[in-house]
Formats: structure tokens, sequence, C-alpha cells
């Protein structure tokens, strides 16, 4: 056992301090053609059964069962759609040609299908004289009955569920165009520094291409949030005075870069100079020199992370301290994501005490169980660590090495 290192917080405390600062956004209403990837705020209660009617599931005709027979003729006196209703009570040894979804007429209780007859389909609203039983069928068959869907006043769709296609297909069956959900938060993301330019412009001596910001505006995105992407930052002092020009209407503020303990002057002084620091600086790897901070924009308080430069470092920072406040902000229960234990086939060494966030992929054997296979190079700006892993193994501060085959919880990156 060793030592924590006693300038830095722990993972658990950063996140304690970080989830405690957010709640679920206000509501606001969605056409429900545009809610999809929302959540609801207010459940939705079936206005109606569904289906409203007794109903066909076949084309074909309908019966009384007890006049079936095998090779018997039965007299047709009529045609139903699923846009039409008929009055007529069906007699003994009557049929009438049924559609999907038609309402089934009185005095039927059976659907028999085009195919079980000597009848083919016909095109609309054409009927034969009769049909002839070539296939017996149950009593029952074939009717869909009312309210087997839903029944009227039952709940179609819990608040705080994710609205997915087949929930807005389910809501617009009763006749809802709106829906009342939580708002998504907007992020301002801002990346700092003399050396970043965007891609898509010309790179000059000693410049690199904005790879993080795309990449978190990418996970902010899958988070279900939307984000605003600002202008880079240089590292002098009038630029960053500019930080926080237009973020007044955003949710969160997230930087890029300058977090380091060598340039973190200016980034703090932006802070401090709107608002409070809160820590600098977790225990744990990649992303020790994360930021967290409050600033006061136009009298709105709004709560600012300042992420690490290193594209690995900056990543695995927003799967753990970003994108849970994300999901809370949109009220969803579930903010975390998904834990396995994996034996790793590596050994590992933890030198400096901190909490080491180890990329891998993770793969399920039927007899072995869980197999986290850990990327060679882990060093903080080896993106393809991240491309080619789908966990993130969690090697524990107090372990020196953790042997190939020892066992490590890992969280799953992929949902």
């Amino acid at each position: 056992m060793r030592k924590i290192n006693k300038d830095l917080i722990s993972v658990e405390e950063a996140q304690k301090i970080i989830f405690s600062k957010f709640n679920s956004l206000g509501e606001t209403k969605k056409k429900l053609i545009d809610s999809s990837g929302y959540v609801l705020a207010k459940e939705i209660k079936a206005l109606f059964d569904l289906p409203s009617k007794n109903n066909s599931a076949m084309d074909g005709f309908a019966v009384r069962h007890e006049d079936l027979e095998k090779n018997k003729s039965l007299k047709v006196v009529g045609r139903v759609g699923a846009e039409s209703i008929t009055n007529h009570v069906l007699q003994k040894d009557e049929a009438i040609r049924i559609m999907t979804g038609s309402g089934i007429p009185n005095g039927a209780d059976t659907v028999i299908q085009f195919e079980k007859t000597n009848n083919n389909p016909h095109k609309g609203d054409d009927y034969p004289d009769s049909v002839i039983i070539n296939e017996m069928v149950n009593k029952g068959d074939n009717i869909r009955l009312s309210g087997m869907d839903y029944k009227a006043g039952e709940t179609v769709v819990n608040s705080g569920m994710l609205i997915t296609p087949p929930i807005i297909g389910a809501i617009a069956s009763f006749g809802i165009d709106e829906v009342i959900v939580i708002k998504k938060p907007i992020v301002s993301l801002i990346s700092t520094g003399n050396e970043i330019v965007m891609p898509g412009e010309k790179l000059k001596e000693g410049q690199i291409f904005d790879s993080n910001s795309f990449a978190i505006s990418s996970a902010i995105k899958n988070s279900g949030a939307d984000f605003k992407m600002h202008k880079i930052l240089s590292d002098n002092k009038a630029d960053v005075k500019k930080l926080y020009e237009d973020c007044n209407q955003s949710d969160l503020i997230v930087t890029i870069g300058g977090v380091s303990k060598g340039d973190f002057d200016l980034i703090r002084d932006a802070i401090t100079e709107k608002g409070n620091i809160s820590f600098w600086g977790i225990n744990m790897k990649p992303g020790k020199p994360l930021a967290f901070g409050q600033v006061n924009l136009n009298n709105k308080e709004i709560f600012h992370i300042g992420l690490p430069g290193n594209s690995v470092s900056s990543y695995v920072c927003f799967e753990l301290f970003i994108r849970p406040i994300l999901m809370k902000m949109q009220g969803i229960k579930n903010i975390h994501r998904k834990k396995i234990v994996a034996k790793i086939d590596k050994e590992i060494k933890n030198k400096d005490g901190r909490r080491a966030y180890l990329r891998a992929m993770v793969n399920k054997d039927e007899e072995k169980g869980y197999l986290a296979s850990i990327y060679e190079r882990q060093d903080s700006n080896i993106f393809s660590s991240l491309v080619y892993s789908n966990g993130l193994a969690i090697c524990p501060e107090e372990y020196k090495v953790i042997k190939s085959g020892d066992q490590l919880e890992v969280i799953m990156l992929e949902d």
C-alpha cells in the first residue's frame, strides 16, 4: 500500500463535487416528430383502448366458427376495409371479405385467411359471391381484441424514459403530436493553444490540428446534449480575456488545454476574475490536471470544467466527469457507464500512486468470461489507444503491480 498524492483529490471526491452541482434542467414542449433523443418529462396515458376495436390480423374472411366445415361453401355478403365499417350482422353460413386492420363485423368470431380458402385476394372493393373453406382454423383466430396493446387510462410511456422511435410511434397512436420533455444541455466548447488550428486549415510549422474539440464535441452529441463550438483561443492574455464571450446562454463551459502547472495561470486568472475554482488536480492518469470552477456571467452562475490538452486525457476525463452530468441534466437516472470485471492479458506497473485508466479491448469468452487486452501504448497522447479499445481498465492507486491474469474492473465505453 502507498500513500495517495496529498495535493490531489481522489476520483470519487472529484465526481462527488462535480455531480452535486448539477440537476435536471427545466421542461419544454417539443413536437412529437422532433422529440427523439429527449427524455420525457411527463408520463403519457392511453386516451382510449388500443386497438380501439376488435380487428382483423389478416386479409381473409370474417366468419362464424360454428359454420366452418372443410370444403363447405359460404355466401359472401360484403366487404369491409380498414377505412370502412359495416352494420351487417353476420348470419348462418355467411362470410364477409375483410382486410387487415378492419373492424370485426357483428356476429363474426373468427377470421380465416385467404390462403386457407379457394379464393385469392381481390383488388379494390370487389368480393366473390361465395368462398369455399379449404382448411379449418380455431375459433377466435386472426382477431386482435380491443385494448390488447393499451387499455384506456393505462400508462403508455413513463416519465424519465428516453424517447426512441418505437416510443414516438406508441404516442402517435393516440393522436398526440406534442410532448413535454427535459431540455437538452448546451455546452460551450473552447480549445486553447497557440499551436492549435482547425482541420481544413493550412498547417504551419509547429502547429497541430484540433482533434480534441472534434472528439469531445462528438462525445457531447452522443451523450444527448448540444454544443456550441467557439473559436480557438491563443495563450495570450488578451485572447483569454475573451474566454467567456457568448457563453452566457450555455449550461456548461468546457475548455481544452491550458490546465497544466506550467500554463494554467491564464485559464485560472480567467476563472477567478469571474468566479472561483473548486479544485485543480485529480489523483488519476491520464487526466490529472483537470480543473473545476464556477463563473458569473450576466448574473448567471455557470460551471466551468477545464480538460487537459492531451487527447486521451481529455477524453477519459470527459467519460468520468462530463458525460454523467450531461446525462443528469437531461433527467436520465442511470448516468454511469456499465462496469464489468475482466481478466487482463498483461502485467501492469503503477509507479506513482495514481489511479490508472488503461485502454483495453474487452471480449467475452463463454468459458473464461470477460477478457481484457490492454493496449500496448498507454501514453496520454496516443489516441489510437482509444480507437482500438472499448473499455477503461481501472488500476487502483494503491497497487504497484497487477499481474497478467488478474481481474480488474472495466468501464465499458460502448452501450
